[in-house]
């Protein structure tokens, strides 16, 4: 086969993967509870329904990567695609609300096998390319993410529930059926003999894993501030009616993630001009300015205008040198630095929320992003650290 095709098929499946892996979670996250509700769950069962997926998550992502590391990338993401399709009708199909719970766990388990295996398949294929090729996963991840979030609610208008939940199925299953038969990934193949035999453990490469973490953790700190707290504050220090509120919250959360992805590239070119650690920076300072950001200028709509893309720069850049930093480690523990990454996104955003109202409730004179601006500066003096040690391996643009 040309190689020009086969690099071709490859990338097609990187955002193919890239996209499928985060349109479940973007499409059903704003109708869950409202499905629950409309079940007949009182509010409390519809938040904790809501809530359950990243309370197993969290755990199961890190198991996740384990696994991968030893049984192998394809079979858990396969596995995982193709759960995650037949759950989408157990949502569709649920005549109760604990059904509902049911089928709300069991899709966070599968789904907590799909981002660590396809990244670790990346790690392992894409050895002199990895900057770019994730740069294209995480766009894909994003168009997905802004896609599905803004589309939910309107297929819901016009479909019900089953409308969604049938999208997602149908794509789902179109990627999973498309990874069966092309396998652009090959992860089994690829690099097969890299690293055997060098007995790596996680814990040889504390560094590099708890900075890359702790940056994801920074970085979705923010987000579950802004989803959770930041309405409080239009409403009450700006004056906004809940609605507009809600709207603002959309609208910083749509600019900042479309306008990401030109930073993935961005950070690409920065992880292979200098290294990882270099871009990592530059997002944690993007993640700070753009939280103080956030708090000193609240009032003001051309202040949060700049708070949002500001916070594009941060996603991009910490989203791609944080999986370029756990994808450069040896092979035998990619899977699970990229499992614990992905963990440590999804606890930023269940614990965001409510310490961001915490601190907003306690009246702590930082506020709650100026705390959270606060936070990422150990974090950033940890990325720079790292910056004189030799902790990766791949290289490349």
């Amino acid at each position: 086969m040309d190689p020009g095709v086969a690099s071709a098929r490859s990338i097609a499946g990187v955002g193919a993967i890239g996209f499928a892996s985060l349109i479940d979670t973007s499409m059903i996250s704003p109708v869950i509870a409202s499905h629950a509700l409309s079940l007949g769950a009182d509010e409390l069962l519809a938040s904790v329904i809501a809530a359950l997926y990243s309370m197993i998550a969290i755990p199961m992502s890190a198991i996740a990567g384990i696994v991968v590391d030893r049984i192998g990338r394809t079979r858990p993401m396969i596995m995982g695609l193709l759960v995650d399709a037949a759950v989408m009708m157990g949502y569709a199909y649920s005549p109760t609300p604990l059904h509902l719970l049911v089928f709300r766990a069991l899709h966070a388990v599968s789904d907590s096998f799909v981002v660590p295996s396809a990244l670790a398949a990346i790690g392992d294929v894409f050895r002199q390319t990895l900057g770019r090729t994730l740069a294209v996963f995480w766009t894909f991840v994003a168009i997905s993410i802004v896609m599905g979030s803004g589309s939910a609610t309107a297929l819901v208008l016009r479909y019900g529930f089953g409308g969604v939940y049938a999208t997602v199925a149908a794509i789902t299953a179109a990627v999973c059926v498309y990874a069966l038969i092309a396998r652009p990934l090959q992860p089994e193949s690829a690099v097969i003999d890299e690293d055997r035999g060098r007995g790596h453990g996680i814990s040889e490469f504390a560094l590099p894993v708890v900075t890359a973490s702790l940056s994801m953790l920074a970085l979705y700190l923010v987000i579950g501030g802004v989803v959770g707290t930041l309405p409080s504050l239009l409403v009450k220090a700006v004056g906004m009616d809940e609605r507009s509120a809600a709207a603002q919250i959309g609208v910083f959360m749509a600019v900042s993630t479309g306008l990401s992805i030109p930073f993935f590239f961005a950070s690409s070119r920065v992880a292979g001009k200098w290294r990882p650690n270099a871009a990592l920076t530059v997002g944690l300072v993007a993640v700070s300015a753009s939280s103080a950001l956030l708090q000193l200028g609240v009032q003001a709509s051309w202040m949060r205008l700049m708070a949002a893309l500001v916070f594009s720069v941060a996603l991009g850049f910490v989203f791609h040198a944080s999986s370029y930093i756990a994808l450069s480690l040896p092979r035998e523990v990619r899977g699970t630095a990229s499992g614990i990454l992905n963990a440590s996104g999804l606890l930023g955003v269940a614990v965001g929320s409510p310490l961001s109202a915490l601190i907003f409730a306690s009246g702590l004179p930082t506020g709650p992003f100026g705390t959270m601006a606060l936070i990422a500066l150990p974090v950033l003096a940890l990325a720079a650290l790292g910056l004189r040690a030799d902790v990766t391996e791949a290289r490349g643009p």
